[in-house]
């Protein structure tokens, strides 16, 4: 029972919310807060983090209604989806995207303006985006938030049409308990696996099932079929797995998965997973508790290029986004590094000048390092990484990420504002990955010490 009645928000929390508060999901769960948001019909941003996954979620209430749901790096922007629908191509959005950084006018009204959308198509995508990201994150039993008042500007302007808390948080619980087993019975990764008819195969009768057999007149990719479907993942997946079971349609991986090597296996060692530990410790007071400690650092640039090009050059593993031409720009680059046998590294690189403030503030503000990549030490260069160490520093109140300043293709430089500890590297050419992540490691346990 008392667990029951956690689900609604403490009267006070609602009527006499500050204007900023953080802690921990363990003690406020996410579908407390997003009570407490909407109760309290101010214009809030709410920014949550799972502890083991590093996954941040950022939602934006006008007079306690939600109007966007942010998750860097998760693979379901509203452009990955429409590339993945068909409804554009990747040319097409590369050029959106550019024109949205010169013009600083939103995704979304170009995406009416030049690309010929309805506001009904664009609102269907908005709300599923939205929809999957809330289902992630009211599963979510450990990690962090923060609560603050937030004055934005055309991410207040939409209004998404979602079921409510209660019925959200049923269907998450739901999910995160059949989607894991779904996952294990796939050939490979899900960007990766392609689904087709099975030749001579009668089409269901009715249902999801009959709509995902017209919708398969060609091969698809999971992630595709998805975006055309805009129904919750678990939901296609199984009835995917039926279908294949019933040999009504055949599964198998787009490309052939050679096995790891036993090198890859155990990668990293044991003096970096106590490097890890000493970070948790000197940082936030212990570490996660669980069997893998994991730090999630944000890596930033002046030239978007640089931070993209840092975190590809760590390796590790790449969390899929729907885009494959290597010779367009990416906004977004997540990799998840193991460096040792129970310690990984999640990065993400970012292009600030493509995020929305909400989210780029919401996704600094709770991450546990940010990474200034700095080139060129000209005063342009200095002025905006200035600007994103205030953001970084400023957005999550109670929360302060480690800052570290990383100099790339020099010596060390001065700064105008010292970093709490600074990486100088000559070049990422000839750097093994390994050696990379360690002297990364040497700077966070740097910073750390620094806060002592």
């Amino acid at each position: 029972m008392a667990q029951e009645r956690l689900l609604w928000p403490p009267r006070n929390l609602a009527e006499e919310l500050p204007r900023k508060v953080s802690g921990s999901l363990a003690v406020l769960p996410p579908a407390v807060l997003l009570h407490a948001a909407r109760a309290a019909k101010r214009d809030l941003r709410l920014s949550m983090r799972e502890l083991d996954s590093g996954q941040v979620v950022v939602l934006v209430f006008r007079r306690g209604e939600p109007t966007m749901v942010f998750s860097p790096g998760d693979g379901r922007s509203v452009g990955e989806m429409l590339v993945a629908a068909g409804l554009l191509d990747e040319v097409q959005l590369a050029r959106l995207l550019e024109e949205r950084r010169a013009s600083s006018t939103s995704l979304e009204r170009l995406l009416t303006e030049r690309a010929n959308l309805t506001h009904g198509e664009v609102q269907r995508f908005l709300d599923y985006q939205a929809r999957l990201r809330l289902l992630d994150c009211l599963a979510w039993q450990q990690g962090f938030f923060e609560l603050a008042e937030y004055t934005g500007g055309g991410e207040t302007t939409y209004r998404l049409q979602l079921p409510s808390i209660e019925a959200l948080q049923n269907r998450a619980k739901s999910r995160a308990e059949r989607l894991p087993r779904f996952l294990g019975r796939l050939p490979c990764a899900p960007a990766h696996v392609v689904v087709r008819r099975k030749r001579g195969a009668e089409p269901p009768a009715t249902g999801l099932a009959r709509e995902i057999f017209e919708l398969l007149s060609q091969p698809l990719l999971l992630p595709q079929l998805m975006a055309r479907l805009l129904v919750d993942d678990d939901l296609v997946l199984e009835v995917v797995l039926d279908l294949v079971s019933a040999k009504v349609l055949v599964m198998y991986p787009r490309v052939e998965l050679a096995p790891p090597l036993p090198s890859q296996a155990a990668s990293g060692d044991l003096w970096a997973s106590q490097m890890v530990s000493e970070i948790l410790l000197r940082f936030r007071g212990g570490d996660s508790g669980g069997l893998v400690r994991s730090l999630w650092v944000v890596v930033v640039s002046a030239r978007s290029e640089e931070a993209t090009r840092l975190v590809a050059k760590m390796g590790g593993e790449q969390v899929e986004l729907v885009f494959h031409n290597s010779e367009l720009p990416v906004a977004l680059l997540a990799r998840s590094v193991a460096v040792g046998p129970n310690a990984r590294l999640h990065l993400l690189a970012l292009q600030p000048d493509i995020l929305s403030p909400a989210a780029l503030a919401g996704v600094l503000g709770r991450c546990d390092a940010v990474v200034l990549v700095r080139t060129s030490a000209s005063s342009e260069e200095e002025q905006k990484l200035a600007k994103l160490r205030q953001m970084a520093e400023g957005a999550g109140f109670g929360w302060r990420p480690l800052i570290v300043g990383w100099d790339q293709g020099a010596s060390f430089r001065p700064w105008q504002e010292y970093p709490e500890a600074v990486l100088a590297v000559p070049s990422l050419g000839d750097a093994d990955p390994q050696w990379l992540a360690k002297r990364l490691l040497e700077a966070l346990l740097a910073a750390a010490s620094a806060r002592h």
